[in-house]
This record gives structure tokens, sequence and C-alpha cells, in this order.
């Protein structure tokens, strides 16, 4: 696959595409282009939240779970998921907890995965307006 990107800053239209374009890559598990169209991008300096993230899906899927820990730490500087209090995850921070746990346990962190799982459950309970 030859990819050549341009030497000038992208448009929001051309990352929304390229982003879309690492999704379906990532859905057909397509992970040397993944990978591939990742590293281009970050190396031309757009080191976005969806370019990290995609990075850090590479590495999972590899099972390569020290360099896919690396991208969630990376990610965690440039997008804090912690916040105080009860809030309900967005579908992408539940994926970034359980990819943490998930890690943590293949490196043998047994209580830091245990944290992690913890965090990623507690977090992930439904919010109701109503007391019951």
């Amino acid at each position: 696959m030859l990819l050549r990107l341009p030497s000038e800053k992208l448009t929001k239209m051309q990352c929304d595409f390229l982003s879309l374009t690492m999704f379906v890559l990532a859905q057909h598990s397509c992970l040397n282009e993944l990978e591939t169209l990742a590293t281009a991008l970050s190396v031309t300096g757009k080191r976005s939240q969806q370019v990290i993230a995609a990075q850090m899906v590479v590495r999972f899927l590899k099972r390569n779970w020290g360099k896919a820990l690396e991208f969630l730490e990376e990610l965690d500087r440039i997008a804090p998921i912690e916040r105080f209090g009860e809030y309900k995850q967005t579908d992408s921070q539940r994926m970034r907890r359980y990819l943490r746990a998930r890690c943590l346990h293949e490196l043998g962190e047994r209580i830091r995965a245990r944290d992690a799982i913890s965090n990623y459950l507690r977090h992930g309970k439904e919010l109701t307006l109503d007391p019951e």
C-alpha cells in the first residue's frame, strides 16, 4: 500500500476521512495497513486522539501489551477520562478502561489490573435521575 500524505496541513475533512479509514481498517482486521496509516499520520505531526487510539488498538490486537499500555498512558495525558463524582462513561472511555485492565493483566500486574477492573465496573453503571 503506497501512501503519500500531503506536506501541507490536513483539513478537518481530510482528518475525518482518515479517522474513518482507520476505523474501517480496524473493523476488517487490516492491522498492518492500520499501523502504517497511524504511524504516517503520527510522523506528520497529527497526534490526535484518533491516531493514538488507532496505534493503541493495533498494539493491543497484536498482543504487544506493554506498547499498548504506553499509548493508553499517552492518550490519558492528552484526553484524561478521570473525573470526580458520578458520571456515565462513553463507549470510548469504557474501551480504554477495559484495554488498560487487560494489558495490566497480561503483563502480570495483578494489583493494578484489579484496580483497573474495579474502575471499569464502578463507572459503567447507568445513572438515573429519579430516586427509587
